[in-house]
């Protein structure tokens, strides 16, 4: 979990306020300009002795604090005070801390009447200090609005200072007291009035139940109250310090939504204000749910955003948690340099003001480098440091990761048993903390030592709790399907350890439901639930916002299209303005989230999507002739589950479930199945002993299982997606796809879901069609009657919307070849005679054949939701960095539209496509990872609707891929006396008319493209 830090929670908040003193200030007794003295002479003659002594007291306090005259301070405090020694410290650590701060005036207000009572008085006092940073003549840092109580006692006929408090404090404490509602109102109407400086002071009491604590009921109690009085009293003070703790509240919670929605509100309010350190104090809080949801680039994008404002503003202060914020973005990206470097920056500043809190979290930060590095002395070392500070304010949640962090190290070291304990604390700390992104991290530790201990129940206790708050955690994320993505990208571990435990005890039924559970949640979603339409909700200013920064975006790549395409490209300028386009197309994947966050509305019911059960896998199978294989690739081994109808031995619905495990790990898979990817990929000669040794690594255990099957799906994991399974040799010499109709799919959970929506698809067309054909016998009926012969067939629906050899501007052309000297980007004869046949074979009425200029991205945007079939003949461009910008080249003939048709720009298209062929190269390339499986172009058209892609896993020679597309769509198309075969069936038969022509024997020319989603 990110800490805000006790103490630098006051700072972000009071960076938003030092702006909106002005509205606030209504301040009396002032010491700016002169002296206590000079003050106190001004005082009330009709005021009490006592009266007028106390506050004499209070003013030459103040004023020794202004002169950091500690000796003078410290003669008014009671040296028989049991708190003499904590306010000493206090002004020792704040002198210290703020060497370089000139306080150019307090004022102070009796905030209530004095209260004497005998020999002891209380006072209430609202404080405003104004101070700069002498080297920058800039507002210093940590000042503003304050609540103190003074507690004084008569001490020799004269008074002295007994106690300090932090108003908040007091009112804290009573609050929690209060055991109804009607009480606490008793408790609040007595301490009125609620100055700024009171609001700011209950918002950190309650930051520090939230985080020292751990009580985020307590603390959300507190921050209601703020929010609720701030509005009364008309704060903007009070209400931001709230709405912000409030996020915070439910950030601790990983109740994303309306955590961001908080955040979004404040953002609102500092940026109409021109508030640059209010916006830098919330860019980092957003920075955080991006971090949260695992988008770290974009979390990255805000952190540096705060940190450079905050440099602009002179922080010296405020600016050490973006540091951190952005050392943890790093340490998460596996760049422990970097990650160590802002650490380290800022470490020295947290330091430097005797931040106690987050100097505990820094070392443990640095401790977490240390033990990634293998340097585990040095990571015990800082651990243990880190624990010795927090012995001091009990920061439940860092101690639980400082904890789990010494328990890694020795996991890692083979101590399992000290592991165990220490796991076990960790995990009640954050169990008692209410942090769950805390808690899945110690309890899917603790059930690795437990196993390792072979303590197997036990481990299983702790992996389905794990689990359990990750399913909840996936429920309450924000922003769009990508977003979501990302979140359970690096959560697979307790699933797939799940899988394993339970192998190990032979429930491979129950194996599999969690192997189901680890893959393609976001698509299940989706698939299941629906998307969020944004457009809908969105105001005006909210699209006209959206529409700048899609513009900027555009613009840019213009810029850089253009500046690629000179004779003599300006390497400099090429690489700001490259800087600049990431930039922009983080800010626009930023608004979008902005927009879900401001639109709780939009929410769509995630993790509510059950994974499949084998009762349910029956209908997948269909029959004996087709086997479902499902590889789950742990750290140290792979398993492959096979399901198949065989007749004998099987469960009442007819399915058999096993499970092989292959002994290989995940590290040494990934390196063969890369390099005999790119032997196919570079048309090499020398590929068939890999792929011998894969088919038996991989199909070589189920190879009584596929006997005498057609038909079978593959769902792979990790690095598996980029293998192409077609071209492996059995023992026979034949390649696997020769005997076996082949398709991938994200989960089996995914393909039931794309199965029933093929079928609703295919429902309601037939209504439509039967709706039009009862029409026109209606009409031809009329005709008839009337004397008129009635000869006009009933209507079909368009079938096919195909685009082959678009007319790409030279500019573009140029400036994406400038970035990759070895891409091939000429014309495409053979793909416009490719789509121009495809025509011919679905005819006229029933086809839409674009080529050329009129090949166009609008039209693509405009007119595809209404095709069953659509089909792309045109270049296809990986980008390796961010497979969402990975597209299409298409024509295009406004400003709007500059022809790329990138991945995130298909996924807010509205289709009802059953099959999308990208007759493209490395369309079926992206980023692939836990959890989703591919992230690239068919993951889009997944999102945006398609059931079923066609799609290559390298750059395809073109005159092979014409030939191989025509034959494919004439098998799937069929004749009229010829019944369709399935898409899988019809790409094998396609693949292997192509390899009977011995020009096209090698796999790299029919074994390139794949089907992806619902292949039967």
């Amino acid at each position: 979990m990110l800490p805000n830090c006790f103490r630098h929670y006051s700072f972000v908040v009071n960076a938003c306020i030092l702006l909106l003193l002005f509205f606030a200030c209504g301040i009396s007794l002032p010491t700016h300009a002169q002296t206590a003295d000079e003050a106190a002479a001004k005082l009330s003659p009709l005021l009490s002795p006592d009266d007028t002594a106390i506050q004499k007291v209070v003013l030459k306090a103040y004023e020794a604090y202004a002169k950091k005259d500690a000796p003078a301070l410290l003669s008014m405090f009671s040296q028989q005070s049991p708190y003499y020694r904590e306010f000493k410290l206090f002004i020792q650590e704040d002198f210290a801390a703020n060497q370089k701060v000139k306080i150019n005036g307090i004022r102070v207000n009796l905030a209530r009447n004095l209260q004497i009572q005998g020999e002891k008085a209380t006072a209430y006092l609202d404080v405003e200090i104004h101070a700069v940073n002498k080297d920058t003549g800039k507002d210093a840092e940590g000042f503003g609005r304050m609540a103190h109580t003074l507690r004084f006692v008569n001490e020799n006929g004269g008074w002295k200072i007994w106690q300090l408090m932090n108003t908040a404090e007091e009112l804290t404490i009573e609050l929690l007291a209060a055991k109804t509602d009607d009480e606490r109102a008793v408790v609040l109407k007595g301490s009125e009035p609620f100055t700024d400086g009171l609001l700011r002071g209950l918002a950190d009491q309650a930051q520090s139940l939230l985080e020292r604590k751990g009580n985020d009921a307590q603390a959300e109690m507190v921050f209601n109250i703020v929010l609720t009085t701030g509005k009364r009293v008309n704060s903007l003070l009070g209400t931001a310090n709230a709405l912000m703790g409030l996020g915070d509240v439910y950030v601790a919670r990983g109740d994303y939504v309306p955590a961001a929605d908080n955040y979004q509100q404040v953002m609102k309010l500092a940026e109409s204000l021109g508030v640059k350190q209010g916006i830098a104090a919330v860019s980092v809080k957003l920075g955080n749910i991006h971090y949260y949801q695992g988008n770290f680039p974009q979390a990255m994008e805000y952190y540096q955003r705060s940190a450079k404002l905050f440099e602009e503003l002179g922080s010296t202060q405020e600016i050490a948690y973006p540091l951190l914020s952005i050392g943890n973005a790093y340490f998460a990206q596996r760049n422990h340099t970097q990650a160590l470097e802002y650490y380290q920056r800022s470490l020295r500043v947290y330091e430097r003001i005797f931040d106690k809190a987050g100097t505990a979290y820094l070392l443990n930060r640095i401790a977490a480098v240390h033990a990634a590095q293998e340097r585990y002395s040095e990571a015990i070392d800082f651990y243990q440091r880190s624990l010795k500070l927090q012995e001091e304010f009990g920061f439940r949640a860092l101690t639980a990761m400082s904890l789990a962090g010494v328990g890694n190290v020795r996991f890692k070291q083979g101590n399992y048993t000290e592991a165990v304990d220490l796991f076990t604390r960790a995990t009640e700390l954050a169990r008692a903390a209410n942090t769950p992104e805390v808690l899945w991290q110690t309890l899917t530790a603790l059930g690795q030592a437990y196993l390792a201990v072979k303590k197997v129940a036990l481990a299983q206790l702790a992996f389905t709790e794990a689990i359990t708050v990750l399913e909840k955690l996936r429920g309450q994320l924000v922003g769009n399907e990508r977003e979501q993505q990302l979140f359970f990208e690096n959560k697979t571990v307790p699933y797939v350890a799940m899988v394993e435990l339970l192998i190990a005890q032979n429930k491979v039924a129950e194996a599999f439901q969690y192997a189901e559970l680890a893959k393609g949640r976001m698509l299940l979603d989706v698939l299941r639930n629906g998307r969020a339409d944004i457009t809908t909700t969105m105001t005006n200013e909210e699209r006209n916002q959206e529409k700048q920064l899609n513009a900027r975006v555009t613009a840019l790549g213009s810029q850089l299209r253009k500046e690629s395409s000179l004779p003599q490209p300006d390497k400099s300028r090429l690489a700001f303005i490259d800087a600049q386009l990431q930039t922009a197309r983080l800010e626009s994947e930023a608004y979008e989230t902005r927009i879900y966050a401001a639109h709780p509305e939009l929410k769509v019911n995630r993790g509510a999507a059950e994974a499949i059960k084998i009762a349910e896998v029956a209908p997948l199978i269909g029959d004996t002739k087709t086997a479902l294989l499902e590889y789950v690739v742990a750290p140290e081994k792979t398993y492959l589950f096979v399901l198949t109808k065989n007749g004998a031995g099987v469960n009442a619905d007819g399915v058999e479930i096993k499970v092989f495990p292959i002994t290989i790990t995940a590290a040494e898979l990934t390196t063969r199945v890369q390099g005999f990817r790119q032997h196919l990929a570079n048309n090499s000669l020398d590929f068939k002993d890999h792929s011998r040794q894969l088919y038996d690594l991989l199909l070589g255990p189920a190879q009584r299982e596929l006997e005498g099957k057609t038909a079978v799906c593959i769902v792979p994991s990790n690095q598996l997606w980029e293998l192409p399974f077609q071209a492996l040799l059995a023992q026979t010499d034949r390649y696997f796809l020769e005997d076996h109709a082949l398709f991938y799919a994200p989960s089996l959970s995914v393909l039931r879901e794309m199965r029933k929506r093929v079928a609703d698809h295919e429902s309601a067309s037939n209504l439509v069609v039967s709706s039009a054909n009862a029409s026109m016998v209606t009409a031809n009926a009329s005709m008839v009657k009337a004397g008129l012969t009635a000869t006009t067939p009933a209507p079909s629906l368009p079938a096919l919307l195909a685009m082959g050899n678009p007319k790409v501007s030279e500019r573009s052309l140029s400036a994406t070849k400038s970035r990759d000297k070895n891409l091939s980007l000429g014309d495409l004869p053979e793909a416009e005679r490719e789509v121009k046949t495809l025509g011919e074979i679905y005819g006229a009425q029933n086809s839409k054949i674009l080529t050329g200029s009129a090949a166009r991205e609008e039209t693509v945007k405009a007119e595809a939701g209404r095709y069953p079939i659509l089909h792309f003949a045109t270049h296809g461009l990986l980008d390796d960095k961010n497979p969402l910008y990975s597209r299409l080249l298409l024509a295009s003939s406004n400003g709007n539209n500059d022809g790329f048709l990138e991945a995130r720009e298909i996924m807010k298209l509205d289709l009802h496509a059953s099959l999308v062929v990208l007759s493209a190269c490395q369309t079926a390339r992206g980023e692939t990872g836990p959890g989703e499986g591919l992230i690239g172009m068919s993951w889009a058209f997944f999102i945006a609707g398609a059931s079923t892609t066609v799609v290559s896993q390298w750059k395809v020679d073109s005159a092979s891929t014409a030939r191989l597309m025509v034959d494919f769509h004439r098998s799937l198309r069929g004749t009229d006396k010829q019944l369709t075969v399935s898409k899988a069936a019809a790409l094998r038969q396609a693949a292997l008319r192509l390899m009977s022509d011995p020009k096209y024997r090698h796999p790299f020319f029919w074994s390139g493209f794949v089907v992806v989603g619902n292949g039967m």
